[in-house]
């Protein structure tokens, strides 16, 4: 839980629990819940947020809840905000994944006040501009978003993987390409080597009611990033178009 700054400069709570309450753990508390060894079980979980604590509740097989609580001294700094699920699972370019065990949500309920609503309309596909982690500079590609009709208050948002500062480009519908920044960067203000997150607004008159293209290109290396041995190329995921 944060305010005010980006992380860490401005975490409120900053609590992982390994052991007993970390997930690769979990089994380790309940070795007989049948989940363990059949897939198809799928098990409940219910997150309650409070003004001064979060708790994180999975359901077990005899039907009581395992907790793990974190108190927020000071209170949520928020009165409203925005709950985004996000699925981490193996892709087709994660190979080889035979053991390991990934999350997916499904049936998502909330009882509490809600305020307003925007829609989301997502990219037909990932972009891969990583092999191996290098690309070539100028090497490109497309993904479509198709727009039902004309959105008010276009923002373009996502997740870009290594972005370096200016060399992520974007041409929307064959307009001249622009850079695409995350929120933040790791090293000197310049280089990340991880997801991070970004959100664009559009020009309404950038889009068109039905298909759009979003081009992306392997833009130069930037003079800032002093990494000799980091490569170039990046990826984009849950790339949308929301709009109120």
């Amino acid at each position: 839980v944060g305010t005010g700054a980006t992380a860490p400069d401005g975490w409120l709570v900053n609590e992982r629990e390994f052991g007993q309450y970390d997930w690769a753990y979990w089994g380790s508390l309940h070795p007989q819940d049948p989940a363990l060894t059949d897939r198809r079980i799928r098990r409940k979980m219910r997150i309650v947020i409070r003004d001064n604590k979060i708790h994180w509740r999975i359901k077990t097989a005899d039907g009581t809840w395992d907790t793990f609580s974190v108190r927020i001294p000071s209170g949520l700094p928020f009165t409203r905000g925005l709950v985004v699920f996000k699925t981490h699972a193996y892709t087709p370019y994660k190979q080889d994944n035979f053991d390991t065990y990934t999350f997916h949500w499904d049936n998502i309920l909330f009882d509490g006040p809600k305020v307003g609503q925007y829609d989301a309309h997502y990219a037909d596909d990932v972009v891969y501009l990583q092999r191996n982690g290098h690309r070539p500079i100028g090497d490109s590609q497309s993904v479509s978003i198709d727009l039902p009709q004309t959105v008010g208050n276009p923002v373009l948002f996502g997740q870009i993987n290594s972005p370096k500062r200016g060399q992520v480009l974007l041409s929307v519908n064959g307009r001249p390409a622009i850079p695409v920044n995350p929120y933040q960067y790791d090293r000197g203000d310049c280089f990340s080597q991880d997801w991070k997150t970004f959100r664009l607004p559009v020009p309404p008159e950038w889009l068109l009611p039905g298909v759009n293209t979003f081009n992306w290109t392997v833009g130069p290396r930037p003079a800032c990033d002093y990494g000799p041995y980091d490569w170039d190329g990046f990826s984009v995921k849950f790339l949308q178009v929301q709009s109120d």
